[in-house]
């Protein structure tokens, strides 16, 4: 193995693990020299092998620099990969003009096109939950919006402030998140990496994407899915899991550009 170590900070991997066993099987076969710091919080609190902190986190609004304090002690990492939550982003919780937290309005009238394109970022309000026919909670969807904007801000505050070599976001390829990024934030994704999990012996197709600033060359082909997800585990945890032989394969792409580059 090389002696040539990379760094990698690992946000959200905090629930199943799923970066963290990657780069583990991918040091124990002698493919990589990784040290990884998982970072995040586990919802059904049944692991500890991350760094425990909230990534939603908002104290320094009030001074409170927590979170930053934290991650200034950790050796600068090569590579930041964020698996930031997609709950308010996906369209999985669709609602009319939208999904349950976010609304796209018609602008458009019987006569005129728009004269602009209406932004899919229009706040619910408490109204629409009340005419929808699904039984989704203002008050829950509220906090998951919230929670959701926060994490993904956090995320590119900590790419701009500790300015890796590489950076990966992962979250669905069909999601409000990569618009949000680059619209709202001004943030820009060089390469969407898209990816269907079932490419990499998983039982959901599951189109994905990993927004980096390398082009990461992953499988894509369009292939019948072995179970619906609505047969699939209920659990969060199993739910966000990420494939081992894409997580090893995208490891491995990084870490032999990091030799490349070093």
């Amino acid at each position: 193995m090389t002696d040539r170590k990379m760094t990698v900070w690992a946000l959200f991997d905090s629930g199943n693990g799923s970066y963290t066993k990657g780069v583990k099987a991918l040091n124990g076969s002698g493919g990589a020299n990784i040290d990884i710091y998982p970072i995040g919080i586990d919802i059904e609190n049944k692991n500890d092998h991350f760094i425990n902190l909230n990534l939603a986190d908002y104290g320094r609004l009030f001074g409170d620099n927590t979170l930053f304090d934290k991650l200034d002690k950790l050796p600068k990492p090569d590579l930041i990969i964020a698996s930031p939550p997609c709950e308010s982003w996906s369209n999985a919780s669709a609602m009319c003009e939208g999904n349950a937290c976010w609304k796209q309005e018609d602008l458009s009238d019987s006569l005129f096109a728009p004269q602009r394109e209406p932004s899919m970022f229009t706040i619910r309000n408490a109204s629409d939950y009340e005419k929808a026919y699904i039984n989704y909670q203002y008050d829950r969807q509220f906090m998951k919006r919230v929670n959701g904007e926060l994490c993904a801000f956090n995320t590119i505050e900590i790419i701009k402030r500790y300015n890796p070599k590489y950076f990966i976001i992962e979250n669905p390829a069909s999601g409000r998140l990569w618009k949000y990024i680059e619209d709202v934030m001004d943030f820009k994704l060089p390469h969407l990496n898209l990816t269907r999990y079932n490419n990499y012996d998983y039982p959901l197709q599951k189109p994905t994407k990993f927004a980096s600033n390398l082009d990461l060359g992953l499988k894509n082909d369009i292939i019948k899915q072995d179970v619906e997800w609505k047969h699939f585990s209920k659990s969060y945890n199993e739910r966000s899991n990420i494939p081992q032989t894409l997580v090893i394969e995208i490891f491995t792409k990084v870490y032999n550009k990091f030799l490349q580059e070093k």
